[in-house]
């Protein structure tokens, strides 16, 4: 199941809150074999009244998608869409890319085996990168470990509106990982304390307009789940390599033991191999009054001391599920601050998602691969999402916002490279934004309103105060 699927989500969240699904919930994409495995699990620790109660809308929801995954086993996805400038602002929802979007997608499944061949083009005013294969892997199972090749979408972290670690905010970045399939519990005795655990390993290549050109993404997330309320990830992340850097087996052993800040690891000048950021996140199930109810939180940091991450970005929030009417409602606070040492040491602004050798930050074709907010900003955010029964789905965000809190622009753009969408001076913005997705002409149909009461300016240009997008979705079966 894909990162940005926002239905499957909440759905999939309701039942590990309800105790009736156990794994990892963390990390996108999830196996559909997880997915079951982990329900089958959670109904078979169960009285017969507690089975009853799981069988709710959110259990049926996982069905019917199972048995529409089943039956469409091979055929091709159209997508085309829209907007009147590019979305600004993403959330673990999908939506439409750019002022002109369009993609068509083949795919097939096995019982070992997927793939997807999916080629777009895209018309905007910052990525000129009109022809793309974001999307494209193929994937096989060995034992209980995928190995796969492609770009991907990849959201790690419990945050609705925003993740500190990989988020859907760039495109995705092509390469090859490493994951499990289903997150078993490990049967030692001595191991077993950890319960259902997932490892994704990738290797990535970035863009070639940048200030390293072709520098490389690494990136592994441990998540385990000691009890079935509570998950718990760590999550590190590298830039290493690229045209003019470092990029032998030496150079690629000091990034992964960590062995990169210059000097204090007894490096020479220019032998500091990679940009690292490395933290945690949880999430804690409970039902209290029947009610759903999580609470999470992710903070990363940017530079090491003693062995481990420090000055941290944190990010922490609050949601419940209801049920009223014909569907269930998700309500969620959530608090993000993108300046490194946030809330937990010394603040220091012009240092998250930046770095003196690679200057281009975090980013991937001028978008941050992680928060939707840019470096130095703090923001507020509360949700609203709507469920229907009828596959109608509604959200509302409503969002106030500090932007680049020091009024500097670090990040260098290359010539020819993608400008980044960070804001050119401090700037206090507050946001409201609706998407809909409904079914249409046999297909999906997704709506993007946004609007903020100041008009933003990014290192591109002056953006409009309203944005509409739309993007239309079908599947042909075969």
């Amino acid at each position: 199941m894909q990162a940005g699927d926002l239905t499957a989500r909440h759905h999939i969240e309701a039942l590990q809150s309800q105790g009736c699904l156990k794994g990892i919930t963390l990390t996108w994409p999830i196996s559909w074999a997880a997915l079951m495995k982990g329900y089958r699990l959670a109904l078979a620790g169960q009285t017969p009244d507690q089975v009853s109660a799981c069988k709710n809308q959110h259990s049926a929801y996982l069905q019917q998608a199972l048995e529409q995954t089943r039956q469409a086993s091979s055929g091709a996805q159209l997508t085309i869409g829209g907007a009147t400038q590019e979305p600004l602002y993403t959330s673990f929802s999908s939506q439409v890319e750019d002022e002109a979007t369009s993609q068509i997608a083949l795919y097939s499944m096995g019982e070992h085996w997927a793939a997807n061949l999916a080629v777009g083009y895209v018309d905007g005013e910052r990525d000129d990168t009109h022809l793309r294969f974001d999307d494209t892997y193929l994937a096989g199972i060995v034992g209980n470990w995928q190995l796969g090749v492609g770009a991907i979408d990849r959201w790690w972290g419990p945050g609705w509106q925003s993740s500190l670690a990989l988020s859907n905010n760039a495109r995705p970045v092509p390469g090859l990982w490493v994951s499990r399939q289903v997150p078993l519990a490990p049967e030692s005795p001595w191991l077993s304390w950890i319960g259902p655990w997932d490892l994704q390993v990738i290797a990535g290549q970035l863009e070639n307009d940048r200030v390293v050109p072709e520098a490389r993404l690494l990136g592994a997330r441990f998540v385990f789940s000691p009890m079935d309320s509570l998950q718990i990830g760590l999550t590190r992340l590298a830039q290493w390599g690229g045209e003019g850097r470092p990029q032998d087996l030496d150079a690629l052993t000091n990034a992964v033991i960590g062995r990169d800040n210059g000097q204090t690891s007894g490096l020479k000048k220019g032998e500091d191999p990679s940009n690292q950021i490395a933290g945690f996140d949880f999430r804690l199930s409970l039902t209290p009054g029947d009610v759903p109810t999580g609470f999470y939180g992710q903070f990363m940091g940017e530079d090491e001391a003693g062995g481990l991450p420090s000055k941290f970005s944190s990010l922490a929030g609050l949601d419940m599920v209801t049920a009223f009417g014909n569907g269930s409602q998700r309500f969620f606070l959530e608090a993000t601050e993108t300046v490194a040492g946030s809330w937990l040491s010394e603040r220091r602004l012009n240092t998250a998602l930046e770095h003196s050798t690679y200057r281009s930050g975090f980013r991937h074709y001028g978008r941050t691969m992680t928060s939707t907010w840019e470096g130095d900003a703090r923001v507020a955010t509360l949700g609203l999402q709507q469920f229907f029964r009828n596959g109608v789905t509604v959200a509302l965000n409503v969002s106030r916002a500090t932007l680049n809190q020091s009024g500097m622009i670090r990040a260098v753009v290359a010539e020819d490279g993608a400008a980044t969408l960070q804001s050119i001076q401090e700037q206090d913005i507050s946001l409201a934004e609706m998407r809909l997705q409904h079914p249409f002409v046999g297909g999906e149909l997704d709506w993007l309103f946004s609007a903020s009461d100041k008009a933003l300016v990014t290192t591109l240009e002056k953006q409009d105060k309203w944005t509409v997008g739309l993007k239309w979705t079908r599947k042909f079966e075969w």
